[in-house]
């Protein structure tokens, strides 16, 4: 693969916004990517930012990664979701033997690799590994994956282990039905006793089979990746910021008043836009520090962990509160389909309801670290 810089890398996301913007709709309707914007994504490699060398991949900073995710989602935040699943879990294959890579990626080295929760299934053992059945909820872009991510409790034992498989071994679920984020796609699947080999599992936690490697094998799991997921509320209410911005500049009034000299609406577009720097800007200082400190120490400290998802919920928190403030100030203009700042407001507002990303748990979880208390069982 030719070498590319970040830059340049970032620079194809960007010239991808409005190609992503008219096909939000559609997106939205099919309930996945159209298959143009899958195409897209294998063509601009921007899948590959975080990826192993070995495989095609670039190796690129999470930081990087983000930056890419918020330009996607200024044109459309299902295909920004779905970016940041497949690259992040191109990443985290790296974390897996040798053998599981090539078995991924030495036939196709495009495969897309989504995930799937049910960590409360059992891994049952036998001879070369385990058997596994249940159902696995919000696997975001499932339909185009060909591999997948999850994870189960050993049966018998204490302990989790992270494990791959095909997507053959799946049946889908087609119950995506929700209200934002529509077009990610992210149905249930079902395994039915299926077999998984002990190679394709590694348990968790742990520091991972490439921990002596670069740093962006080596990020946390919960308190580092989701940053990923952040990154699209921040990115779907820019987009949406910008354009409500635009439309401001030719507006006139029922009684021929220019809108954009209304002083209200001036502070409402100013408080928005700061609400989402400082967003960006609690993402990029935790991902430069976090990376910064894991080149020179094997793990973080908890109270930079802690840090981290507390600042990897608020920034949704911004976005909702910027999105809310001009999905108001737009008033019923704002209620057609047609105008796109609703589709924003509910993607928005969807994306900040991802688990990992809860304000409640995370910003509890930073408050008894701060305060000296136990924090009890936390997924770092």
């Amino acid at each position: 693969m030719a070498d590319i810089s970040p830059q340049a890398l970032i620079d194809r996301a960007t010239a991808l916004i409005p190609v992503l913007q008219e096909r939000a709709e559609e997106c939205e309707n099919l309930r996945r990517l159209p298959e143009a914007t899958i195409a897209d994504l294998k063509s601009s490699q921007l899948v590959d930012v975080c990826k192993p060398k070995q495989f095609g991949g670039f190796e690129f900073g999470w930081e990087v990664f983000c930056k890419i995710i918020m330009e996607l989602a200024q044109g459309c935040g299902s295909t920004a979701w779905v970016y940041a699943v497949y690259a992040e879990h191109a990443c985290r294959m790296g974390n897996y033997p040798l053998e599981v890579q090539e078995e991924v990626w030495g036939q196709d080295p495009s495969t897309f690799i989504s995930s799937g929760n049910n960590w409360q299934t059992e891994l049952k053992p036998v001879d070369g590994g385990f058997r596994l059945s249940g159902r696995f909820n919000y696997s975001s872009g499932c339909d185009y994956a060909g591999w997948h991510m999850t994870g189960g409790m050993v049966a018998g034992r204490n302990e989790r282990r992270q494990i791959s498989f095909p997507a053959s071994d799946r049946e889908l679920d087609d119950n995506w039905h929700v209200v934002g984020l529509a077009g990610t796609g992210s149905k249930d699947y079902i395994l039915d006793n299926v077999f998984i080999p002990e190679h394709r599992t590694y348990p968790v936690p742990g520091p991972g089979l490439r921990a002596k490697d670069k740093v962006i094998f080596r990020l946390p799991q919960w308190s580092v990746y989701p940053f990923d997921l952040a990154s699209v509320s921040v990115g779907v209410a820019q987009g949406g910021l910008d354009r409500f911005v635009e439309s401001l500049k030719s507006r006139i009034s029922r009684f021929g008043a220019k809108i954009a000299e209304f002083q209200s609406l001036q502070l409402r577009i100013a408080e928005s836009a700061a609400e989402l720097d400082m967003a960006r800007r609690i993402i990029f200082d935790d991902l430069q520090e976090s990376q910064e400190y894991l080149e020179h120490n094997e793990k973080l400290p908890r109270e930079m962990m802690a840090r981290n998802k507390r600042d990897m919920a608020y920034a949704p928190v911004l976005a909702m509160r910027a999105i809310d403030r001009i999905f108001y100030a737009a008033g019923a203009g704002g209620l057609f389909m047609s105008n796109d700042l609703q589709r924003c407001f509910r993607d928005v507002h969807a994306g900040a309801a991802q688990l990992a990303l809860d304000w409640d748990v995370n910003g509890t979880t930073w408050g008894q670290v701060a305060l000296g208390l136990d924090p009890g069982v936390v997924r770092w």
